[in-house]
């Protein structure tokens, strides 16, 4: 089979393209597409060039400075996202792709099958996650006993590390030069000073260039007993810090894996994922999903990526990036992938989170719960399973202690997803708290959260001033315009809960109102 489709298999795939629902209601970017793809197929893809484009296909006065006007550019990226909702929808199995990447106006031709094929040689021996030795702490000269056990916390480090899915942990103990390679080291010392404070330092070195990326000091005065409660701050700090999604290694991880493409194909879907979570951009989400389709397809084995496509999957149909809003099939789908990533690690406590958030935007809410209690159970040190517990709380109307639970989990690290923030929101709205309920609304970033969104135009019009929610529900009505057409169809894909979604579409339909 040729590895490039011919010309009336693309012409075919085109037609299928601009007659579709997806672009049947947008003739503009139909004649864009067009345009391209023939001009490729008639080997002049050098005409295809933003002024020409403007001209021909926009009918923009010849005078056109694409420098000064943006419409091309505007357009092209409306063609890329219809793109990515034809081929999630109508065009999900349709054998040749058109692509349209950022960059460039010149279209690309492929197979669908030639997409799918992963290179395995580029897959390490295991999982592909990145690995992480721990070395002892080292006992600094002093004339005093530490306040705390090295070997306690040691113990109790390795374990609760351990706990975490997307990072491998190896003990200095038993690492000798025939041991596996690893990425990074976590090192340190424990030391206690006359006037009788232990001081705790930790550095996380990068294994490859010996760099230090972080390091910390823990301070704590010697007490007689309570060292329990101290050993498991730091324990649970140090995990809020280093291997969250939103974490240090993560961060380190994205720049490496994105920026060069390099390393496993299998951990640079999960960064790729979390970036699609953290962004909630169509783009990305439709290629995590790809991605991980692939991935697990090529290992079997490939646990994370089980649960990450149920992710994936859950959040297609809270979001509508599918293009078809009304499938809960999509549902069914999510569901066996967080089966699936449960039978194959039956300890994953991010597999038991990715179900609790199935079953919950099923409405299935007492197996969600015992879902989530669960993954307590699992990694009691995994700070977004605490805040995914303490928001659903919050959502069935449990208001103070799923606060209680946002307001711990919000303890411990420093960098928190916008979907925390919502969650803060929610519970400070409902007890009728204006300064927080403004405060965490704020708190979220990014123009593309359709919930951040609204919780952006309810503060606005709770704090007296309905002028600012405007933009917020005309950003909402833009990324999905069924919001506008179907404001409570939309909500009960994202909450479950009746009497919480009558009262924020109550709410928001007084604030559209006033905005009028």
């Amino acid at each position: 089979m040729p590895t490039v489709p011919a010309p009336d298999q693309v012409r075919a795939a085109l037609e299928r393209i601009v007659t579709s629902d997806v672009f049947r209601s947008s003739p503009q970017l139909a004649s864009f597409l067009s345009f391209v793809v023939e001009a490729v197929l008639h080997g002049k893809g050098e005409r295809i060039k933003g002024y020409t484009i403007a001209v021909e296909v926009l009918r923009r006065d010849p005078k056109f400075d694409p420098q000064l006007d943006p419409i091309v550019r505007v357009e092209a990226t409306r063609l890329r996202r219809a793109l990515e909702r034809y081929y999630a929808g109508p065009g999900a199995d349709a054998p040749v792709i058109i692509g349209l990447a950022r960059g460039t106006y010149v279209p690309t031709f492929s197979y669908r099958n030639a997409m799918q094929r992963v290179d395995t040689s580029e897959f390490r021996l295991g999982n592909g996650m990145p690995t992480l030795l721990l070395r002892p702490l080292e006992i600094l000269q002093t004339n005093n006993a530490p306040a705390l056990s090295i070997d306690v916390l040691y113990d109790k480090l390795c374990d609760a590390f351990a706990r975490f899915d997307t990072i491998n942990i190896v003990t200095a103990p038993g690492h000798s030069p025939e041991s596996p390679s690893h990425d990074y080291e976590l090192g340190g010392s424990i030391e206690t000073s006359d006037d009788r404070v232990t001081t705790v330092r930790f550095r996380l070195t990068d294994s490859a260039d010996k760099n230090i990326i972080w390091s910390r000091a823990f301070e704590r005065p010697m007490t007689h007993g309570g060292s329990a409660a101290a050993e498991n701050k730091i324990i649970t700090e140090l995990a809020a810090i280093l291997l969250q999604p939103f974490g240090v290694i993560r961060a380190h991880e994205r720049v490496r894996h994105l920026a060069s493409n390099v390393g496993d194909p299998r951990y640079r879907c999960i960064v790729e994922s979390s970036e699609s979570f953290r962004s909630f951009e169509p783009a990305q989400h439709l290629h995590a999903r790809a991605s991980l389709e692939r991935l697990t397809a090529a290992d079997p084995s490939f646990a994370i990526g089980f649960a990450y496509l149920a992710a994936i999957y859950f959040r297609e149909y809270q979001y509508g990036y599918s293009g078809r809003p009304s499938d809960r099939t999509i549902l069914d789908r999510a569901l066996e992938m967080a089966r699936r990533s449960i039978e194959l690690r039956p300890e994953s406590s991010r597999a038991y989170q990715i179900l609790f958030g199935v079953l919950f935007t099923r409405g299935e809410i007492p197996g969600a719960f015992a879902a989530g209690d669960k993954a307590r159970a699992l990694n009691p040190y995994d700070m977004t399973i605490i805040s995914d517990y303490g928001g659903r709380l919050v959502m069935i109307g449990e208001i103070e202690r799923g606060m209680a639970m946002l307001t711990r989990a919000a303890e411990f690290g420093t960098v928190r997803p916008s979907w925390h923030h919502f969650y803060l929101f929610l519970g400070s709205y409902l007890l009728g708290d204006l300064a927080n309920t403004v405060h965490h609304a704020n708190q979220i970033v990014g123009d593309n959260y359709a919930l951040g969104l609204i919780a952006r135009a309810l503060a606005a019009s709770a704090s007296g001033e309905p002028g600012r929610a405007a933009p917020a529900l005309n950003r909402l009505a833009a990324i999905n315009p069924a919001w506008k057409l179907n404001l409570r169809g939309e909500l009960d894909r994202l909450i479950p809960v009746a009497a919480l979604a009558d009262r924020i579409t109550t709410d928001l339909g007084r604030v559209a109102r006033a905005t009028i």
